[in-house]
């Protein structure tokens, strides 16, 4: 296959789910690391000098191949024709070989760990199951690309289907609505400033999905259950968490509470789940488990963020790829709607934003209105504004337009407001 690649190193897209890490041999994985490098790159010829330099711009590679010299790359480039193919359909079984063989070792393993599990009862063995479903995704085939002429009648089919009604599930502020919905495949994002109210956004938007009766998952890298409870709590009775969280209640209020926690006890769609560092492996997998265990209609995320603002992905340091997981390999994979919260700056700007924008599907931008603003739009119109700043499914506002919305940061509540009258140009 490597030999292959030296004469057709456009050949590496046909087979695109063969990764370095799917060779037993190291010196394999990195030849054919550098071969795939120089095929995305647009090279065509292929030679000893560019195999090198190539491994030599990674220090990893770089460091395993000093025990291979620089004659024995050549050897392996003047011999290759002898066991190349030439043809596509000739190098598709060969790479599609490896792949399986690769496949049959991970799955191998994972079992043989299951298997060392089943003695010992306290550990968790389903957590180990279930991540043979990360397997499966890596191993997944992107080959079978139908034309589109193949596909198109059944997707129009679809769109007639939802055509004179609601195409997502509504937003508890119906004038956000007329913008976006919460859509199945999509991911909209909450942004704000630190401390503004992302979380308390994306609280208000789970109880409305749960009295919606919609099965949610909400995955929370703030938040332990024992400081989301009396939030949840405060936003459902109408009690000051700050008196909730002191037991400064009378017993009419603690009735109330005792009403909160029954109802929440019967809220058998809803899991909450701290993850203080988020990592593909685990918010995919727990997101696979939660589907299979209870089904599932909406996936939360609070928040995304980078590494350097509180080390929230951990070692997966590259935001976009995790917001792609999200939105693409988990929202768009899995069939379910996605919502969370973004940091913004104080400029109002998503932070991140390259790395954000590339994947979500709306934006919208909660912003506290200045003192002038709330004088200006009149009593009842709220303190705080929210702005749909992108947005793929629908419109996107004007710099000077916005949604008025109460916000009540100690009663955990948003609420939507009166909406200001816009005044016309002179």
């Amino acid at each position: 296959m490597i030999a292959t690649l030296i004469h057709h190193p456009a050949y590496y897209f046909h087979c695109e789910t063969l990764r370095p890490n799917h060779f037993t041999d190291r010196q394999n994985a990195y030849i054919y690391w550098a071969l795939c490098e120089l095929a995305k790159r647009g090279i065509e010829k292929i030679d000893v000098y560019n195999i090198s330099n190539i491994l030599s711009s990674n220090e990893a590679a770089k460091k395993h191949m000093e025990a291979v010299p620089l004659e024995a790359i050549q050897d392996l480039v003047e011999v290759s024709h002898l066991i190349a193919r030439h043809s596509a359909e000739d190098y598709m079984p060969v790479a599609e070989n490896i792949v399986e063989a690769a496949f049959r070792r991970t799955v191998k393993r994972k079992l043989e760990r299951c298997a060392g599990l089943c003695g010992n009862l306290s550990a968790d063995i389903r957590q180990e199951i279930y991540s043979l479903d990360s397997a499966m995704l890596e191993f997944a085939s992107t080959n079978d690309v139908p034309q589109f002429r193949d596909v198109v009648e059944a997707i129009w089919e679809e769109i007639e289907q939802r055509q004179g009604g609601s195409t997502g599930i509504p937003f508890k502020f119906p004038a956000l609505n007329s913008y976006a919905t919460i859509d199945r495949g999509e991911l909209f994002l909450f942004a704000a400033s630190a401390k503004k109210g992302k979380s308390i956004m994306l609280l208000n938007c789970a109880v409305d999905l749960m009295r919606r009766g919609m099965r949610v998952l909400y995955l929370d890298s703030e938040l332990s259950d024992k400081m989301f409870t009396p939030r949840m709590i405060a936003h459902l009775t109408g009690i000051e968490f700050s008196r909730i969280r002191s037991g400064r209640y009378s017993p009419e209020e603690r009735q109330r509470i005792v009403l909160a926690v029954q109802w929440l006890k019967e809220q058998n769609t809803f899991t909450h789940k701290y993850i203080p560092l988020f990592d593909e492996h685990s918010v995919y997998t727990i997101t696979k488990r939660v589907s299979h265990t209870q089904g599932l209609d909406v996936l939360i995320v609070d928040y995304f963020k980078g590494s350097g603002e509180g080390d929230a992905f951990g070692t997966y340091q590259e935001l976009g790829r995790f917001v792609d997981l999200v939105k693409n390999g988990i929202c768009g994979d899995m069939d379910i709607a996605g919502i969370g919260a973004a940091q913004a700056t104080t400029t109002g700007r998503v932070a991140e934003s390259d790395k954000i924008n590339r994947n979500a599907s709306t934006i919208a931008l909660i912003l506290d209105k200045s003192p002038e603003e709330i004088e200006a739009d009149g009593t009842g119109c709220g303190n705080k504004k929210l702005r749909v700043v992108l947005n793929r499914n629908g419109g996107q506002m004007l710099d000077d337009e916005y949604i008025d919305l109460h916000f009540h940061g100690n009663l955990i509540l948003y609420e939507e407001a009166r909406q200001h009258a816009v005044q016309a140009p002179y």
